[in-house]
């Protein structure tokens, strides 16, 4: 009878012997689901071992022919394997037929010769015959890592499927949100051009009245002027004396009326302003928008910005104003509260003096600076000409509004329940504040008045702060508040979002006091005794330290566009407010 040689994987591993030998094999579907049941029959036409489960399910499932014969009648023949290669030394090519022990390796002939010397170098053709190996073991191990690799190619799949899908949903997402941001400018514009109609409405009727008023004055002024004319030149002396001291009064009315003409100014031109939000977006561009992937990564193929990321900077001082009684003053001025409107205009509340004050690039007083009952302590520009300033112990806030021509007008009054000493922006409706005399370091309040407290997830420093002792700032892009600790000698970065928070303390930060967004989401923080600023990352890293020429600095803001920096500081007598050009520091 002629000899079978198996080739196939399922019939390589079907014996428990190597070499020509009797085999017992093993039901071929059950083994695929990992359970070893011997065969009893033999599929011809499918060339498969079945065992008497598997058969009937076979024959009615599987299509074609099925020669089902028993294995004791396939078993008779003896069986050949193909070792491939297996039995072959790897450096000789020649059959294997030792195992050295002391080296644990597989020996042919020639490999024989350099173990020769060897404690124990065994024939396998004995060995074998008394040392039955464990096949069954590899084999299940075998089977095991072949399902392993199976998931890990499933999975490898699954990966590229996925890839795939969430180009699309990518290019999807971007779309929808392209979509909603066009609307967004559509229905901003349209709200812009109809508040701008309206304003126009308004000011020609002020307009109009202005030139009717002024065509009736300067119809009167025909009218006595001709009139003058002619007694002048025929009038009697008696005439000519009615008539002067008849013109008197009239004189003194129609002056007055041009006075009051000439006092009501009318807008010639409108203009239109974007938030620090919009500019910060096009300002980033291309980095606006980042590629997430698993392990919550973000992959970033821009170059780098200054708005993007954070990197130290490059202070120069532009301008340097001594703070000095300027006659309408009762005292030397002490600024403790800056921000700069979005056209660049800087506003800054005098708290000595209770005034709100307008300067321009130049650092000059705009306009008449608005006067308070009480003692201003800190400012935000909450829109585009909208100030929120507050008043500390007094415990009220107060909404402004800033005109064109730096007309600063109180449009609303709020009395709170806490002393607010600091105010920064949270949203365009809410704001950050901080307290003092208060177990509340900081708290929140509405452009309405409503206030509120923060999650109690964070752990605010278990201390009541008196005046001017912390101050606090706001970074909107990464949730994050930033308490100032004057004596503390501290600053401390809290997420609003995860709940944690981080104690940041350096040899530059001595006695911090006013602190503000910096470039790409940084912190800029006022170190009193150290007469300098401090850049650094909410993560705490120190990025520079700029020292400023004023003794104990004390308020800071940046300009909406991030290109200007003004300063005030706290020191009687030599009080100082600087404005600085902010760059990236060159490598």
């Amino acid at each position: 009878m002629a000899s079978r040689i198996f080739r196939g994987s399922n019939k390589d591993n079907a014996g428990d012997f190597i070499g020509e030998s009797t085999v017992t094999q093993s039901c071929e579907p059950c083994i695929k689901t990992n359970i070893l049941k011997t065969a009893t029959v033999f599929c011809k036409d499918c060339d498969e071992f079945l065992c008497d489960t598997c058969k009937n399910p076979h024959t009615v499932y599987k299509p074609g022919q099925h020669n089902i014969v028993n294995v004791p009648e396939n078993k008779s023949a003896p069986v050949i394997l193909d070792m491939k290669g297996f039995d072959k030394c790897h450096e000789h090519a020649r059959e294997i037929e030792f195992f050295c022990q002391d080296h644990s390796k597989l020996c042919c002939l020639s490999c024989a010769l350099i173990h020769r010397k060897c404690d124990q170098l065994d024939e396998i053709a004995k060995v074998s015959t008394q040392i039955r190996p464990d096949l069954q073991g590899i084999k299940q191990s075998l089977i095991k890592l072949q399902s392993e690799a199976d998931a890990i190619l499933a999975d490898c799949k699954q990966s590229e499927t996925g890839l795939n899908e969430s180009i699309a949903k990518i290019s999807s997402e971007v779309d929808t949100m392209k979509d909603r941001i066009i609307q967004l400018f559509e229905g901003a514009k349209q709200k812009l051009i109809s508040e701008a109609k309206q304003f126009k409405t308004a000011e020609v009727k002020r307009i109009g009245n202005k030139r009717d008023a002024s065509l009736k004055v300067k119809e009167v002024l025909n009218n006595v002027l001709s009139m003058c004319c002619v007694v002048l030149d025929r009038g009697t002396p008696s005439q000519q004396y009615i008539y002067s001291e008849q013109m008197k009064e009239e004189q003194k009315t129609i002056e007055a009326t041009i006075d009051d003409q000439r006092k009501i100014k009318c807008s010639t031109t409108m203009t239109v302003s974007f938030s620090k939000q919009v500019t910060s977006l096009l300002e980033m561009g291309s980095n606006s928008i980042k590629l997430n992937y698993d392990d919550n990564k973000t992959v970033d193929t821009s170059p780098i910005s200054l708005s993007s990321q954070p990197i130290p900077l490059t202070l120069k001082r532009l301008l340097s104003v001594d703070l000095l009684n300027t006659g309408d003053d009762e005292k030397d001025p002490f600024l403790t509260g800056l921000d700069f409107l979005s056209d660049g205009r800087l506003v800054a509340v005098d708290n000595r003096n209770k005034k709100c004050i307008i300067l321009n690039e130049r650092l000059e007083r705009l306009g008449t600076p608005y006067k308070f009952k009480n003692s201003p302590q800190c400012v935000v520009c909450v829109s585009h000409d909208t100030l929120c300033v507050t008043f500390g112990g007094y415990k009220v806030v107060c909404l402004l509004s800033v005109s064109t021509d730096n007309t600063i007008t109180l449009t609303k009054q709020i009395n709170t329940t806490s002393k607010f000493d600091c105010i920064c922006c949270m949203s365009p409706s809410n704001m950050v504040v901080s307290t003092y005399d208060d177990p509340r370091p900081m708290r929140m309040i509405s452009v309405d008045g409503v206030e509120s407290d923060f999650d109690h997830s964070l752990t605010f420093p278990k201390k009541t702060y008196k005046a001017d002792e912390s101050m606090c700032t706001y970074v909107q892009s990464k949730n994050t508040l930033v308490l100032t600790d004057q004596l503390a000698h501290t600053l401390y970065m809290y997420d609003t979002v995860n709940g944690t928070s981080r104690a940041v303390t350096n040899e530059n930060i001595q006695e911090p006091r006013g602190a503000c967004v910096g470039p790409g989401d940084t912190v800029l923080v006022c170190s009193k005794n150290k007469n300098s600023i401090v850049h650094l990352t909410i993560a705490g890293k120190i990025l520079g330290t700029y020292p400023v020429d004023m003794k104990y600095p004390y308020s800071i803001r940046l300009s909406k566009d991030g290109t200007r920096m003004a300063v005030s500081n706290s020191a009687k007598g030599v009080q100082k407010l600087h404005l600085y050009k902010i760059s990236p520091a060159k490598s």
